[in-house]
Parts: structure tokens; sequence; C-alpha cells
């Protein structure tokens, strides 16, 4: 009962096909990356990888476990102020900064997921909704450090190994490259004792904690490891747009991570990607409409669940299970023929 609850999780597969995934994803980065020669799509592109980051942990967090966040855009500021005032305040080198980051907003992930240990449903909604709220009125009214609504700005732009990134592109290979280990990261991750343990959860968390799992303790882990994603997310969205303002990390933002993570899959790693190029590119071609973004998001996400409830990728999943019987059916059949005819 507990184990391999999920399709993408009853395969479990070894380390070969981990690099075969990894050498995939990069094959297609590095060929998106020649295809793509405006500056605007490289910048469209670039936002897509962070916000797949983001939602990377919600899924595991969410798909996974069970535990529905509307406030990682909390996490997501964090990370970005975390990392900003390091490299201004202090010149920390950037690899530095997001790892501070990702590990202060990790502390913040496990100190929201203590209470909700013992929340569930609409009442760990509401808990991270508060969260969010929370770190947004510090960042506004904590002015000395963060300058108030005027946020911070002129973030330098990360450099490694002497190389400095200064181009769309050069963002992008950053960006992705961090997208291809996140991605690697949590698909080991999903498919590990840890991540069969958080699909019991989710599944049956009383029958999870009759035969022995440590609930608690693996809610607060799925916490931790979201807000984590969030935080290097957020750093990597300081130093690319050059600016942390709280305006940039509100409540919309939440319901945007949370919109990509259902439209997507939120019970896969890769609907994760999928759900942030779409709802991103969505939200750029529908930028004359901004003001009503949070009704769109409601009624894509109504659409979402009453006619494709696991998701675009779901949907793909089904799509290719189909083919692939059909033509295993076919196949069947011809050589069915073939033997016959040979009689």
């Amino acid at each position: 009962m507990l184990i391999g609850i999920g399709s993408d999780l009853q395969v479990k597969p070894g380390k070969s096909r981990s690099a075969w995934i990894g050498f995939a994803l990069a094959a297609l980065a590095v060929m998106v990356s020649w295809v793509i020669q405006s500056s605007y799509y490289l910048h469209i592109a670039n936002l897509i990888g962070i916000y797949s980051l983001i939602v990377i942990g919600l899924n595991l967090l969410s798909g996974y476990t069970g535990q529905v966040s509307m406030g990682h855009a909390g996490f997501f500021a964090i990370g970005s102020y975390v990392s900003a005032l390091l490299t201004m305040k202090l010149q920390i080198p950037f690899w530095l900064s997001i790892g501070a980051a990702a590990l202060v907003a990790s502390f913040s992930g496990m100190v929201i997921g203590i209470p909700a240990m013992k929340l569930s449903g609409p009442y760990l909604v509401m808990a991270t909704v508060g969260f969010g709220e929370i770190i947004r009125l510090v960042l506004v009214n904590w002015t000395p450090v963060t300058r108030g609504a005027a946020g911070l700005t002129g973030i330098p732009l990360p450099s490694f190994l002497g190389i400095q990134v200064t181009s769309e592109r050069d963002f992008f290979y950053l960006i992705y490259a961090l997208v291809l280990v996140g991605t690697i990261a949590a698909l080991r991750l999903s498919r590990s004792k840890v991540g069969r343990t958080f699909v019991a959860i989710r599944e049956d968390e009383l029958a999870a904690e009759a035969m022995g799992v440590p609930v608690n303790s693996y809610k607060v882990v799925a916490f931790v490891v979201s807000a984590a994603y969030a935080g290097i997310a957020g750093a990597l969205y300081g130093s690319f747009a050059g600016v942390a303002s709280p305006d940039n990390f509100t409540f919309e933002d939440s319901v945007g991570f949370l919109s990509m993570s259902v439209i997507g899959g939120n019970r896969t790693i890769y609907g994760a990607l999928l759900g942030s190029f779409v709802l991103t590119v969505l939200s750029e071609a529908l930028r004359v409409f901004q003001t009503y973004r949070l009704i769109i998001y409601g009624i894509i996400l109504i659409l979402t669940v009453i006619f494709v409830p696991q998701g675009l990728s779901g949907l793909a999943r089904q799509g290719f299970v189909v083919f692939y019987r059909r033509k295993t059916r076919a196949a069947s059949t011809k050589a069915s023929l073939k033997e016959v005819k040979n009689r």
C-alpha cells in the first residue's frame, strides 16, 4: 500500500537512466539556446526556468506529500533578498550567496512546517497564505535593511570561475544548468524511499503512521526541500532582474506558482516544467489582461481540475500509453496473421 503510488514512482530507475535524462535535458536546452536568437524570447525562457525550480519544489510538497502551499512567494522572496544583501553589502560571491539563500529559505520552511504538522486542508492553506503575507510585510516595513517598498536595486551580476554573466544567453545557460541539477535531484528523491514515503503520507496519512512512518518528520522535510528550491530560484531571480522588490513577491505570485503546479500535473516532476512553460507563455500572451490575472488563473484551474485532473503531463502520459497499446496490439495482430498465413 505504501509503495509506488503514482505512475512515475512505479519504476525505480538506476543511475544510467538519470544520466540519460540529464543528457537529454541538457541537449534540449543547448538546442533551444541556438534556435532562440531574440533577447525577448530568451528573457521569457529564463523566467520559465526560474519558475520551474519553484514549481518542482512545490510539486514535491503538494503533489507528492499532499500539503498544499499558497505562500511560496514568501520563500521566493527570502532567497532573493538574502542573496542580494550578501552580494551587495558583504561582496560575497554569487555561488556562496545562492547556497545561503537556500539555507535560510530551508530554515523558514522548517519554521512553517513544524506548526503545519497539526494542520491540513484549508487550515494549512490559510497558514501558508499568512506566512507569505508576513514575509511581504516584513520586506515593506524593515526599511533599514530591505529599503521598504523601493526594494533593492543594483544587484550585482553573477560570476563563476572568472566568467561574468552579462547577457540573456549567459543567464540562460546558468539558469538551465541549475534547472537540470534540480530536476535530476527531484527525480532521484521522488523515486527513493523518502519519495515513496511522501506518496504514502499523501494517500493515507493514518495508515502510514500506523505502519511506523514518522509522518510529522517527513512533512517538515517536504517543506524544507520545497523551500530550498524556492530560495535558489529567488537568488537567481534577484541577480537576473537586478532588483528585489516586495511587489515581485505577492499573493498573486503564489497563486500563479500553484496554478503552474496543477496545470502541469503536480504528481510528476516533469509536470513542473510543463506547467511553468504553459502558464508563463500564456501570461505573457495575455499581458493586456494583466488586471484580471487571478480570474484567468481561477478559470484555468477549474477547467484543469474538471477535464484534466492529472494535468497536462498526465494527459500526455495517457496519450503515450494509448499509442503504445495500439502499436503493440497492431504488431501482435500482424504477427498472428503472418503466422496463420505461413500455416
